[in-house]
């Protein structure tokens, strides 16, 4: 675990976003609380905060970030990255204060999807960043796929936190946790399935070294991921049907458990690293 800046900024940036879209969705298919959903779109800037100061640490020098702006020259994929994170944490800030300051409501309509699609474009870039041919362990389509699912995992799950936590504000809320619940699971499963075929693809690879031996304890991690993630898929999913009064406390929980499935995951995406030219 040598990178663990980068699972956390990758993580909680990928997660920030997932958020977002979920509270989009929210907004534009019921029409919520808007006090609520104004607070709640303010926490998703938390996550993406925390991402990106994470992100900072890992550079020897952090002044010197801004150079890597000069990469765009070249097409440079950090480089990318950066303006990815620019223009959705900017499109992003910018329907929140918007809806804060009730301005521009016609304009926030539109402002919204784009920033969602933004979002989006971003995780791709931080994909982009890593499925490099000189790291076979890396170079494939899984890259993308886990980033990707880390949104459409994490992202229901926090929104629904938030929103719980909000109950007196936000009145009746059936559907909406009903709706973020069954978002959770869909890609819960998708999430699942797919991990399963990178371990198989992992195993497969016609490589020096076997990804497994690298990373001694991957299949204790793997249990412990795939255990954390369906926990706490269950825990979102029993309360969300039930209807329990601990139900803000059972959010949190699972949001907890899903976000450390994801850091396992991601740990474990990094220390599989290895070179097509080294072995290592």
């Amino acid at each position: 675990m040598s990178q663990l800046s980068l699972v956390f900024f990758t993580v909680l940036a990928q997660s920030a976003v997932g958020m977002f879209i979920a509270l989009g969705l929210i907004e534009m298919l019921f029409k919520p609380n808007e006090k609520a959903m104004t607070r709640s779109f303010m926490a998703v800037f938390v996550l993406l905060g925390v991402g990106a100061i994470a992100s900072v640490t890992h550079l020897g020098q952090p002044f010197r970030m801004f150079n890597v702006m000069f990469g765009l020259a070249h097409g440079s994929a950090l480089s990318l990255e950066i303006v990815g994170l620019s223009l959705f944490g900017g499109a992003g800030a910018a329907y929140t204060g918007m809806r804060l300051f009730n301005i521009m409501p016609a304009m926030r309509k539109l402002v919204l999807p784009a920033a969602m699609i933004l979002g989006v474009v971003f995780i791709l870039a931080i994909a982009n960043v890593y499925t490099l041919t000189t790291v076979p362990t890396w170079n494939t389509s899984f890259t993308a796929f886990q980033f990707l699912m880390t949104a459409g995992v994490v992202g229901p799950i926090a929104a629904a936190l938030m929103l719980r936590a909000q109950k007196a504000e936000m009145g009746e809320m059936e559907n909406v946790d009903n709706a973020l619940a069954a978002g959770a699971a869909l890609f819960s499963i998708i999430t699942l399935m797919g991990y399963a075929a990178y371990l198989v693809w992992l195993g497969q690879l016609d490589i020096q070294h076997n990804p497994f031996e690298v990373v001694g304890y991957s299949f204790e991690l793997a249990m412990l991921r795939v255990g954390a993630l369906l926990i706490g898929l269950l825990l979102i999913l029993v309360s969300a049907l039930k209807r329990c009064e601990k139900a803000m406390f059972a959010a949190l929980i699972a949001f907890i458990l899903v976000l450390a499935s994801e850091f396992m995951g991601r740990a474990f995406f990094y220390d599989v690293y290895i070179s097509a030219s080294a072995g290592m």
